[in-house]
């Protein structure tokens, strides 16, 4: 019926909105792109974690090297592989008879490897002294993909450091 200016009152109107189809498609597209992206974001993060780990051990031992050129004690590092943990421990004078107690302040305290992390240390104790010298030290991190970083003391100066290895 058509109304009395001319116009049809009901248009034909096309078909609005998405096909079960296309929206089928599309959630498939969105799939792959998902199953590919997830399995790079992990191992980008599992590098990021490695990376980070591997730069606050070395500011750890710098530290370390600092405090004893600063208090005039000798600082040692402690690594506990089979615990995966480490911490600072301290001579109150720079004498070779005393003994090393724990850092009491904030880094002090017993600090943790991350999961999914290993440490491969030459020994287990690394000293600094007070005249800016260091035990000769070498540390292996490594992750479960054998991503290595290699950290080195220099034994004159007391310096950290870092290494990519491929």
């Amino acid at each position: 019926m058509i109304s009395p200016t001319g116009n049809d009152p009901h248009p034909q109107r096309l078909p609005v909105g998405f096909t079960l189809l296309e929206l089928m498609v599309v959630l498939l597209i969105l799939t792959f792109l998902l199953g590919f992206s997830a399995p790079l974001f992990s191992r980008t993060f599992s590098q990021l974690k490695l990376e980070v780990f591997s730069y606050n051990i070395a500011k750890l031992l710098d530290y370390a090297g600092k405090r004893a050129v600063a208090y005039r004690n000798r600082v040692r590092v402690h690594f506990d592989a089979e615990h995966k943990q480490y911490w600072l421990l301290e001579a109150q004078e720079s004498s070779p008879e005393s003994e090393f107690q724990r850092i009491h302040d904030r880094p002090g305290r017993v600090y943790s490897v991350p999961d999914g992390i290993f440490l491969e240390p030459s020994t287990y104790e690394v000293t600094f002294y007070p005249d800016g010298r260091a035990d000769r030290f070498q540390l292996m991190i490594l992750d479960d993909r054998q991503t290595r970083y290699r950290l080195e003391t220099n034994v004159w100066n007391g310096r950290i450091s870092l290494f990519t290895l491929d």
